[in-house]
């Protein structure tokens, strides 16, 4: 027996004994020495029936108690060696108790993630809806009455210059409510429960138009309406993967189709933009938005999944999937909003 032979031998997992033509163990490895209890040298040169019971079921120990073992073994050849296999039934369902322990581990894990990243996204809508209710009950409310009053101003100025500076300053606040209502309609799109996904993702379109002048279109496929959780998440993913085309792609066009497909709602955001900015980092949102790993998550929270492919100079395109009836019953229903 060669020496790199031999030392395979010995490291093998399983307890195997190399028995001669006679019956006589020549050789033993590790396991066969923790199985048996004996060190090497109390094992070569004894004869197997010293070691195995009759009906080679068990083997015995220096104490003599029995251990019941699996024995598979071939025939040896006249001058050869036959190799002897010990199985330990009791280790291999120690291995198998390890092993599904481990597997239920896993599971566990995998359940408390989900169940962390679905409270994530609650906390994550509950808060734009916070902030969007906030925004019209206070912020707007403030400048609108600031609005007023520079109105009233105006009425009892008649030099020229400072109604030109009213003017100005009149402008400033007007703009700031403006980007307070969009604000407050990416917060919470009033069209999104009103009137439902694609009327929502026709307003984030044309926002994209206004102030990138990016040609759009849009594509609705959709032959039922999805409920308001799979709605919000469906848009919310939209809407990132449109931040993301405004601020990275430098793109002309973005096309973005809404479908039924393999009993699911299917949305799909293509643009002709520079595609990956290298070959190994695509863009990405800027640290603080929503990212490419929680559209993904989101997605398949829901039970369904997301693509993104990206290649230089040829675009980018999203499409996430998620299944009809998804368990999302559980995500907030927004505060209603008054009226301005």
């Amino acid at each position: 027996m060669s020496g790199a032979y031999e030392a395979a031998f010995r490291a093998a997992p399983q307890a195997l004994l190399a028995v001669d033509s006679t019956g006589v163990v020549r050789l033993a490895n590790v396991e066969a020495e923790r199985l048996l209890g004996r060190r090497g040298a109390a094992l070569v040169g004894r004869r197997l029936g010293d070691l195995v019971t009759d009906d080679p079921t068990a083997v015995r120990l220096p104490d003599g108690r029995q251990v019941p073992v699996d024995v598979r073994t071939s025939a040896p050849a006249p001058n050869r060696w036959a190799v002897l296999a010990l199985d330990d039934p009791g280790r291999t369902a120690r291995s198998r108790a390890a092993v599904e322990n481990r597997v239920q581990r896993l599971a566990e894990a995998e359940q408390e993630q989900e169940s962390l990243l679905s409270d994530l996204i609650r906390a994550q809508e509950r808060e734009r809806a916070r902030i969007a209710v906030g925004v019209h009950d206070d912020s707007l409310q403030v400048i609108t009455a600031a609005m007023l009053r520079l109105q009233q101003l105006r009425r009892k100025l008649r030099d020229p210059d400072a109604l030109a500076v009213l003017a100005r300053l009149e402008e400033s606040i007007a703009q700031a409510a403006d980007r307070l209502r969009r604000l407050m309609f990416d917060l919470r799109p009033p069209a999104l429960e009103r009137t439902g996904l694609a009327s929502a993702v026709r307003d984030a379109l044309s926002r994209l138009r206004d102030d990138a002048g990016v040609e759009v279109r849009l594509e609705d496929r959709l032959g039922v309406e999805p409920p308001l959780p799979t709605r919000l998440l469906l848009y919310r993913i939209t809407q990132e993967a449109l931040v993301n085309v405004a601020k990275h792609a430098a793109a002309g066009l973005v096309e973005v189709t809404l479908a039924d497909e393999n009993d699911g709602y299917l949305v799909r955001v293509v643009d002709d933009g520079v595609g990956a900015m290298t070959e190994r980092r695509p863009h990405l949102p800027e640290p603080g938005h929503l990212g490419l790993v929680l559209m993904r998550e989101r997605a398949e929270f829901a039970g369904g999944w997301f693509q993104f492919q990206s290649a230089r100079s040829s675009g980018t395109t999203v499409t996430v999937w998620v299944p009809h009836g998804a368990d999302l019953e559980t995500a907030p229903r927004p505060p209603a909003l008054r009226r301005a």
